[in-house]
């Protein structure tokens, strides 16, 4: 693999984080599935949501009557094999209890920060989550 390759792969896998909290943030569940291989799983607290079934519940267990705005840093992708990453990154998000077209800025929230641990498989669709582990480090 070139080096051009493997930073390509390691940006691409980046965007998938960005890409995550955007779609949480934005309620677009159905992009934020498809940011999952079909097996693919996301992990808190001990409760593991496999496949994109599994992953849709986990968000739509989320409360509607939250806004949310993630932010995203300290991304690091680590290639294993042309195929497959790890990777780390750090997540703080903001919420309010409100509905989802309330007329910002909205007012209490507390920030929360996360880190999520990840796994990168290369699909024929391209690079898609395998695995998330959301580990909540600081809650308010």
């Amino acid at each position: 693999m070139t080096l051009e390759e493997q930073l390509r792969c390691e940006r691409e896998c980046a965007r998938l984080c960005n890409d995550f909290v955007w779609t949480v943030d934005n309620w677009d569940y159905e992009g934020c599935v498809a940011l999952f291989a079909v097996d693919g799983a996301i992990e808190r607290a001990g409760q593991v949501s496999r496949g994109h079934v599994g992953v849709r519940a986990f968000l739509d267990a989320r409360p509607g009557n939250r806004v949310t705005r993630h932010t995203c840093s300290n991304i690091r992708i680590n290639l294993t094999s042309p195929t497959a990453a790890t990777g780390t990154s750090c997540t703080t998000m903001f919420h309010a209890p409100a509905e989802r077209d309330t007329p910002l800025p909205l007012q209490g929230s507390t920030p929360l920060f996360a880190e999520y641990f990840d796994d990168y498989v290369l699909t024929a669709g391209g690079w898609k989550i395998s695995h998330r582990k959301i580990v909540v480090v600081f809650q308010p």
